[in-house]
């Protein structure tokens, strides 16, 4: 096995060079494409889209069973999708589409947040294909048809007037839906795969994040519905149930996944071989984590850079880079107020993020951090997205995160709170080197966990609720 992967790793890194030289700005990072005796060589209608239990559903077979679901949709102008089969997910967003409603994707399946998203959006519905939440309205079933359709053609779409509103997840107060249309995610899918090499690979996507999340949306659904790639339909979320799929599966697996959630991986070993590379986003990802990750797989694994409201638009191999690599057509401009301007094919129009980034000679980025994020300890300034990457990093830590508050005297302060064995001395020594004493905690608080969502986010009620339960008032920044 590790012979194995020694060898296929070296393959990896030679094609990397051959291919990255004089070329950083969408430099494949495995670039020989894996093909598999599953990939369609004929029409469109005959290649492969999924692997399900049942056998191989093709596109032809995929637009086939969206518009037979299509028929019977109810009348409405919203589809709340919640199914979590990933093939019935594609079905009722294909099939909304085609009835000219828009795809509505919750953030949770809290019985509270499906009321306030169908209080908010007039005529809508929901759709799943499990039990859904008591007490938040009738929903319709959705079932993939088990019987053989006879494959149909792509329809025509109006890709540019077909929606999908999704939500953010929450992590810096009440989710705040985010419309895009079925072109921007097209676009978005062809200039990722093309910035990762990944355009005429065939391998198998499998993702623990929730589809309903844009990582897992990004990834798990529009990756394969623009490409040769495949969509796997589960969800496996305990690691060795991830392991058994990936070994198990008929082709090389692409793995998308959350840095919680590859932790888990890590820490529990294992043989897989079978993994063609590892696809991560939603929360900071430390150095030392992808490069435990990498030895363990014998495979890359690359960053996503991106949001909600952007989709993703840069990368990086974390185990061996810090700055980041946009998506060709890209163009990113620091602006006076602290904030970036993005300028991008995928998108309508330019927008604003409240990220600061260096350009950098090469063409590639760094992140300095966002201006609700910045933080002045003693007169210097300071990013707690850097401080949480730093303590991300520290031997004997599984989680970790800085949290600024006043003192009985009125001064700025930090905190860590933090889940693992290292010890008080541990944390600091392991921070010093990279950090200036003010931005040391005077503070370090054990815990057995921090609330992390399903998409490894920390909400904000949440994370102030622990907070408060290690005397921080009301979580809001003052020390008790």
């Amino acid at each position: 096995m590790e012979t194995r992967n020694s060898n296929r790793f070296s393959r990896a890194d030679q094609s990397e060079r051959a291919l990255g030289r004089g070329s950083p700005i969408g430099a494949a990072y495995f670039p020989d494409p894996v093909r598999s005796g599953l990939s369609g060589a004929g029409p469109e209608r005959e290649a492969p889209f999924a692997i399900l239990p049942q056998g191989i559903r093709t596109r032809g077979r995929l637009w086939a069973d969206a518009a037979g679901l299509a028929r019977q949709l109810p009348d409405g102008d919203y589809l709340v999708n919640l199914c979590e089969d990933r093939y019935a997910f594609c079905l009722a967003l294909l099939a909304a589409a085609m009835r000219g409603q828009v795809a509505l994707l919750p953030p949770s399946l809290q019985a509270g947040i499906l009321r306030e998203i169908l209080d908010a959006h007039p005529r809508a519905y929901l759709a799943g294909d499990r039990d859904l939440v008591a007490g938040v309205g009738a929903h319709f079933r959705v079932i993939p048809p088990a019987e053989e359709t006879r494959p149909a053609e792509r329809p025509s779409l109006d890709y540019e007037h077909a929606a999908v509103i999704a939500f953010t997840s929450g992590s810096t107060g009440r989710p705040k839906p985010c419309r895009h249309s079925l072109a921007t995610f097209a676009a978005s899918a062809s200039m990722a795969l093309a910035a990762l090499g990944l355009a005429n690979e065939s391998a198998l996507v499998v993702s623990t994040t929730p589809p309903q999340h844009m990582f897992g949306l990004e990834t798990s659904i529009f990756w394969p519905l623009f490409s040769g790639l495949a969509l796997h339909p589960g969800r496996p979320f305990f690691p060795e149930d991830l392991r058994r799929t990936v070994l198990s599966a008929a082709r090389p697996c692409l793995l998308a996944t959350t840095p919680a959630h590859l932790s888990a991986v890590v820490r529990t070993g294992g043989d897989w071989g079978n993994l063609r590379a590892v696809i991560c986003s939603t929360s900071s990802l430390s150095p030392e984590l992808a490069r435990q990750a990498e030895a363990l797989f014998g495979a890359p694994v690359i960053e996503l850079y991106g949001s909600t409201e952007t989709l993703s638009l840069a990368s990086r191999r974390t185990a061996r880079e810090s700055p980041w690599r946009p998506y060709e057509g890209v163009r990113l401009t620091p602006r006076d107020s602290g904030k970036t301007g993005l300028a991008t094919p995928h998108l309508p129009a330019p927008v604003e993020l409240d990220d600061q980034i260096r350009p950098e000679r090469d063409g590639r980025f760094s992140l300095l951090g966002r201006d609700s994020d910045m933080i002045k300890i003693g007169g210097k300034r300071g990013s707690l997205a850097d401080l949480n990457h730093r303590l991300a990093s520290v031997a004997g830590l599984r989680d970790g995160l800085f949290h600024a508050y006043q003192d009985a005297r009125g001064h700025d302060r930090l905190a860590a709170v933090v889940v693992g064995e290292a010890d008080r001395s541990e944390i600091i020594e392991g921070l010093r080197p990279y950090l200036d004493e003010l931005f040391l905690p005077r503070r370090i608080h054990h815990v057995a966990e921090i609330p992390r969502n399903e998409t490894g986010k920390v909400l904000r009620e949440n994370w102030r609720a622990l907070l408060a339960t290690l005397g921080y008032g009301d979580g809001s920044g003052t020390a008790t």
